[in-house]
């Protein structure tokens, strides 16, 4: 019942359009059955001059028709002309109906998909969502435009050609209908094994979209590691699964074919053999045995079809669990809170945090303070826990214990207010596929271009565009594939930059740029306002040498904290780092003398 709302729901700008429908199917059913009754009165009143069993039809328009028998072959074809009408109609009317529906449930998914919070992205599969966003969609959306009609088409078709009969020829009704309750029941028995068929393949058709995104998505590491034959037997293996669940849904679509169609043949054969036998007898005129015989058909056949209808909801009662399953998550509340004027001073007391699915926290007990415009590097071991303090400063995760932004609890601000105001630089920039200057103007809509280039001279990257053929006009290609990746670190720099928060956050985003690069841009950032926070997560000494703080983070706790001259002198992980990395640039002059 939660699923029918929930369609009906989506639905709730068709209304005028399914009553279109249901008057489109019901005039497409009475010009459906009106053709045998004409051929009855042709038959039995107009030929064999026997009297009407209809009441509107007297003794002179039987005579009138029998002197202009050319208006029965223009009555028989203007019927079929309205019928054409109508079909064309109600075809128009079942397309504004499902496209409307599809409309609303695409936009409310991908409403509800942007404000989902970070941990449910981080766990999912983004092959399955867009699988779920496409095909299971249209599969609600055939069956609206295609399956109502028919249900409703069989519905009318059923009740008035069965008062028809029954007002006929009682007794041959009953016989007409007799597989009627089994047909029915075949039909059910058939909805729960295809509602198990088509979940499977549903869900096999996931895995299959997931391969296929990943592999087109990671081409380049694929064709460097060698791996294009593994990855071709891991698709064509999940393809094989694909295929036979398909075909194993397919072969109980063709068993139902074949099973049904026996049945109806069957209750063909019977109203045949009745209705020859009451024509013979006197009880049926040959009309109304013509009647029979046309009407059957038109009862069977849509009852036949209700296994198709009731297949394809099955299919649509999958799609929805799967759609629901998006729907009934809860999604992010980003603009409830305090809005408080970022200045840039962070206080963490005693912070702790750990993932949903972790036992063990990530975060312990971490008590420190950065002060407005000050620049602090935070530095430690792969998996010590840098970006995950930088998520909850921008409250992608909810933490235990104190973090106060100026002074106001980090949970008590609009997270939409929080993150306008922090800009953060990922490890990996994701970049658009439009052009450098849109990917650059991204966080400020109405940024000139003049503003736009301030911010690339900043990031060291103004030069580099420049130089390309088309500019700031050069298109990035698909996550900024057609740039290196220091370039589209510098592009993502600027991207924040321009900005101009309170609060900047590189999350190790100069990793990608050389020495002399990163030493350039830090020293731009550095002039640009010191009126801004900076944190520099980085595993370069050189990097966090002039920051007015360094945090070093191990196994979740802050091991040491100072300034480079303080930690330099201590026995600890940042002299360690510093003597290694001092011994590589050594190296390093040395291998460039000796190629000269």
């Amino acid at each position: 019942m939660k699923k029918i709302k929930r369609i009906i729901q989506y639905m709730k700008n068709s209304q005028y359009q399914l009553l279109i429908m249901v008057l489109m199917n019901f005039l497409f059913v009475v010009t459906v059955l009106l053709s045998p009754l004409v051929v009855q009165f042709v038959i039995d009143n107009v030929i064999k001059n026997e009297p009407s069993t209809y009441f509107f039809i007297t003794n002179e328009v039987t005579v009138f028709f029998r002197n202009n028998i050319w208006l029965i072959a223009i009555l028989i074809v203007g019927i079929n002309l309205v019928g054409v009408v109508v079909q064309f109609l109600r075809g128009k009317a079942n397309a504004d109906t499902s496209e409307t529906m599809a409309e609303n449930m695409r936009n409310d998914l991908y409403n509800h998909i942007q404000y989902l919070p970070y941990s449910y992205h981080g766990q999912s599969s983004t092959g399955d969502l867009i699988q779920r966003c496409t095909s299971d969609v249209d599969t609600i959306r055939r069956f609206i435009s295609i399956q109502i009609s028919e249900f409703v088409y069989a519905l009318l078709t059923i009740i008035i050609a069965a008062t028809i009969m029954i007002n006929i020829h009682p007794t041959l009704t009953m016989l007409s209908l007799i597989t009627m309750p089994f047909l029915i029941a075949y039909g059910y028995f058939f909805f729960k094994r295809m509602q198990k068929a088509f979940r499977e393949s549903d869900e096999s058709e996931a895995k299959f979209t997931t391969i296929l995104q990943e592999n087109i998505e990671g081409t380049r590491v694929v064709k460097a590691f060698n791996k294009e034959a593994y990855e071709v037997q891991r698709f064509e293996k999940q393809n094989r699964d694909y295929q036979q669940k398909t075909t194993h849904m397919i072969t109980l679509l063709a068993q139902y074919w074949g099973i049904s169609d026996m049945i109806v043949l069957l209750q063909g054969f019977i109203t045949v053999l009745f209705g020859i036998l009451y024509t013979s007898s006197g009880e049926l005129s040959v009309g109304e045995f013509i009647v029979f015989s046309a009407y059957i058909s038109m009862i069977l056949y849509p009852i036949r079809n209700m296994g198709r209808i009731l297949s394809d909801f099955g299919k649509v009662s999958v799609s929805m669990d799967r759609l629901l399953e998006i729907l009934d998550e809860k999604t992010e509340d980003i603009e409830t809170g305090l809005t408080p004027d970022i200045k840039g001073n962070i206080v963490f007391d005693n912070v702790s945090f750990k993932y949903d699915d972790g036992n063990n926290n990530v975060l312990m007990d971490l008590s420190f303070e950065i002060k407005q415009g000050q620049t602090v590097a935070i530095m430690g071991p792969t998996g010590s826990g840098k970006s995950s303090l930088i998520h909850l400063l921008t409250r992608l995760y909810d933490y235990q214990g104190h973090l106060l932004l100026d002074g106001v609890e980090l949970k008590d601000i609009s997270r939409k207010h929080l993150r306008k105001n922090i800009g953060l630089v990922l490890q990996e920039p994701f970049l658009f596929s439009k052009s450098i200057y849109e990917n650059i103007k991204l966080a400020h809509p109405h940024a000139t271009i003049d503003d736009v280039k301030q911010a690339a001279t900043i990031a060291n990257i103004d030069d580099v565009i420049e130089s390309f053929d088309l500019g700031y006009d050069t298109m990035v290609g698909e996550k900024g594939v057609t740039l290196s990746g220091g370039q589209k670190q510098r592009v993502a720099i600027a991207r924040v930059i321009i900005n101009q928060n309170p609060i900047l956050i590189f999350d190790d985003s100069l990793s990608a740029v050389d020495a002399q690069t990163d030493a350039n841009i830090r020293k731009k950032l550095e002039s640009l306002s010191h009126q801004t926070t900076t944190i520099l997560i980085t595993h370069r000494v050189n990097s966090a040498q002039n920051a007015d703080k360094i945090l070093i983070l191990e196994n979740g706790k802050i091991s040491q904290e100072g300034t480079h001259q303080e930690l330099i002198q201590q026995a600890g992980l940042y002299q360690e780092i510093a003597k290694i990395q001092q011994q590589d640039e050594v190296q390093e002059v040395k291998d460039v003398f000796t190629e000269h």
